[in-house]
């Protein structure tokens, strides 16, 4: 336990921001909990009030017993009462059970009522439910009208008793009426289930946001250890490349000594064992320095520091001096551009040359006969600059095209089963590409060739 607190507490102090999420955590909560109470609470009253002022709405209703003749001299005018009943029902059929009561003796009776059948018969004013004994009450000891939450049958009601009285102050009538509550308390009811249930929910989210938050900091960690196994990587192979650089232009330049000396002097296994070696070499040589290539590009060490150029002049200097390998192969090296070509791009003129290069070299490396031809164009309409390369070699299939441009990714055939490469070319070429503002795209078909599409835009200097 010991061991986990420690650590824990070592976590917090190398991610002080950590404590800020679990204030969070404890903060939103507690906050979003007495908002949604004060609302429910302030809903809650509002409702409450609606009630009540519909308890005087009821009161006056029944004050107006008294306006129409119904009460003659503190005495009662029971038939002038009952069409006075008759007529607040035939004009608001939400008041139920309203009655005019006297007192007779220790009891109390309806002497009009919106049920007639309640005429005359004693009412039990015991406590109960019912609000009966607000009645008693009423005649007793309440000096205004009242009003009571009362249930009757399972439903809501409220009660409201409205007191009349002589000169004397002596009550000598009560008019009574209920209405219903259930529809206003079941919108309380509601309203609070809602309240709550959007506060759990919003508190669930708010906490499952904040233990996200809280775990985007073991992912920080993660990173940041990443990004040290990532530079250790890269300083490692920058070191190895450079230790090996100098064995490999030794075995270099024994190689081609031994094949100069020897020339002419071995037979022909001989000759294939140090040609193989040769070969062998300079795999390995070109393999160090696309590695090294390669770590340069994802360490952000390579110079893409552009200047305008003329592309056409680079590639036509790029195409003259890949010739002598084109021939070497029998193949038709070309280069076209628009007599009127004057177009300008901003690129770093070394990693175009890198770009070119590779493209043609490929080209060549990869068509056993037929031709390469590389031509330079400008699409004014969208203010860039295409480069193509096209050949007549194996071409390369659908599949094969989707994984192209990824690191150490060659396609393989038993046409180029014997070509050397270390399949970090295309990915070098297209990645420099679009560090520059470009792109490089392909068209192929098999054992019909591929078509290599590079993009610049064009330059607004001249």
């Amino acid at each position: 336990m010991k061991r986990y607190i420690k650590s824990a507490f070592v976590f917090v102090r190398e991610n002080p921001a950590i404590l800020f999420s679990l204030a969070l955590m404890v903060v939103i909560p507690l906050a979003l909990y007495f908002y949604i109470s004060l609302t429910i609470k302030s809903f809650e009253a509002a409702a409450m009030n609606e009630i009540k002022a519909h308890d005087f709405t009821v009161s006056d209703t029944l004050l107006a017993l008294a306006a129409r003749d119904s009460f003659e001299e503190h005495a009662l005018n029971i038939e002038a009462t009952q069409k006075a009943i008759d007529q607040i029902v035939a004009n608001d059929t939400k008041l139920k059970n309203i009655r005019v009561i006297v007192r007779d003796g220790r009891e109390y009776k309806a002497v009009a009522a919106q049920d007639r059948g309640q005429i005359g018969i004693p009412i039990d004013v015991t406590p109960s439910l019912n609000g009966e004994s607000l009645i008693a009450y009423s005649w007793v000891g309440a000096s205004d009208d009242v009003s009571s939450e009362i249930e009757i049958a399972g439903e809501k009601l409220r009660r409201v008793v409205k007191i009349f009285t002589d000169d004397r102050g002596e009550v000598y009538a009560l008019a009574t009426a209920d209405f219903s509550t259930d529809r206003t308390l079941k919108m309380i009811v509601d309203g609070i289930y809602r309240g709550y249930l959007v506060m759990i929910v919003l508190i669930f989210l708010s906490l499952f946001l904040i233990i996200q938050h809280t775990r985007l900091f073991s992912y920080v960690a993660l990173s940041r250890d990443l990004q040290q196994k990532n530079i250790a990587k890269d300083n490692f192979i920058r070191m190895a490349t450079h230790e090996l650089r100098a064995p490999v232009t030794v075995l270099t330049g024994y190689t081609d000594l031994l094949k100069e000396d020897l020339a002419g002097v071995v037979n022909e296994d001989q000759q294939k064992y140090i040609d193989r070696l040769s070969l062998s070499v300079k795999n390995l040589s070109d393999l160090m320095a696309d590695i090294l290539e390669v770590s340069h590009l994802e360490q952000g060490r390579t110079d893409f520091a552009p200047e305008t150029i003329a592309p056409d002049a680079v590639i036509q200097q790029i195409v003259e001096g890949l010739l002598p390998k084109a021939e070497e192969k029998g193949l038709k090296l070309s280069f076209a551009a628009p007599p009127d070509f004057s177009h300008k791009i901003s690129v770093n003129q070394v990693c175009f040359k890198r770009i070119i290069t590779n493209l043609v070299e490929n080209s060549i490396k990869y068509t056993p006969a037929g031709k390469v031809a590389v031509s330079v164009a400008a699409q004014t309409a969208k203010k860039r600059c295409v480069i193509t390369i096209q050949d007549t070699g194996f071409g390369i299939s659908a599949e094969g095209q989707a994984h192209l441009f990824e690191q150490f990714y060659r396609v393989k055939t038993q046409e180029n089963s014997g070509i050397p490469g270390t399949g970090l070319g295309l990915w070098m070429s297209r990645e420099m590409a679009r560090k520059m503002g470009g792109d490089i795209m392909l068209e192929s078909i098999e054992r019909m060739g591929s078509r290599f599409f590079v993009f610049f835009p064009l330059s607004n200097k001249t």
